[in-house]
């Protein structure tokens, strides 16, 4: 159990000043009574400094609680003020809350929109870049087969690779799941060929000379085997037996094409033959 408090701090100050006044007062007559022999003992009288003390505080306690009587109605009115200020702010901070919450929908509510329209725009570029890759209007890169194929080694003129040759193969590429190719760093697409005229090759209208270097990218894991599956492929395989053309064909890691040339769209005359058109194999179909 906690010890009591002294009495000088349960005391009220008004009283405990009172007392300390007046017993230092006896203790100052006291002395003074001894030291001149007179020790008989006397009435305890308060000293004149006691009673102005008594008198000050009295007084000051009268001014303060008059003090205090008049100000009561301005410190009520400041009180209500203030109480009125806190209701005031806190309406304004509800209003504020309310603007915030608002906002966090509105940005959630945009968020949610931007990912839509950022999935839509991500579609969209990914089909403009599978345009532009199966239309060969962009570079492109990346793993696939590289094919050198040259004329037979006796020099006849039946072991010469003509342009239907390298069309064969080219298809049978494609077909084999082939994303681009190119002969000779000519990029084939749909406004291009290969044709022959006379007996040069030429792609996208340049020529190109044996050996030819022809680039295909896919998945090299199985793009020379499905080759062999295709239609086309099986044909371009049957002319390298016969004709024993030079075939070599290695998987690469990373194959850059360059982009087909762009050509202007022209009205197409239909012809009965074709003029510039090369030599025609023995034995090969039209």
């Amino acid at each position: 159990m906690a010890d009591p408090l002294p009495e000088h701090v349960t005391t009220p100050l008004l009283t405990l000043i009172t007392a300390r006044s007046m017993d230092e007062d006896y203790a100052h007559v006291a002395q003074k009574r001894a030291a001149a022999g007179d020790v008989r003992p006397q009435v305890a009288r308060p000293h004149w400094s006691s009673l102005v003390a008594v008198a000050a505080l009295g007084v000051m306690a009268a001014v303060v609680a008059v003090q205090t009587d008049r100000e009561a109605p301005a410190n009520e009115l400041s009180r209500a003020a203030l109480v009125e200020q806190i209701e005031s702010r806190s309406d304004e901070v509800r209003a504020l809350q309310g603007d915030v919450a608002e906002l966090n929908r509105s940005n959630a509510a945009l968020a949610s929109s931007s990912t839509r329209n950022q999935g839509k725009l991500d579609d969209m570029e990914a089909r403009q870049r599978r345009a532009e890759l199966v239309t060969g209007f962009s570079v492109a890169h990346g793993p696939g087969v590289q094919i050198t194929v040259d004329n037979s080694a006796d020099g006849e003129v039946d072991g010469e690779v003509l342009d239907e040759d390298l069309a064969t193969l080219v298809d049978g590429l494609f077909a084999a799941g082939a994303e681009a190719v190119a002969v000779n760093d000519q990029r084939i697409n749909a406004l291009g060929g290969i044709r022959n005229t006379n007996r040069a090759i030429h792609v996208n209208g340049r020529p190109v000379n044996a050996p030819y270097e022809v680039s295909a990218i896919g998945d090299p894991r199985t793009l020379q085997a499905r080759l062999v599956e295709t239609s086309q492929g099986q044909q371009w395989f049957a002319r390298v037996n016969r004709y024993e053309f030079v075939y070599d064909a290695q998987n690469v890691d990373d194959i850059r094409l360059p982009a087909a040339p762009e050509r202007v769209l022209r009205d197409v005359i239909e012809l009965d033959a074709d003029p510039n058109s090369g030599p025609e194999r023995e034995g090969s179909s039209p």
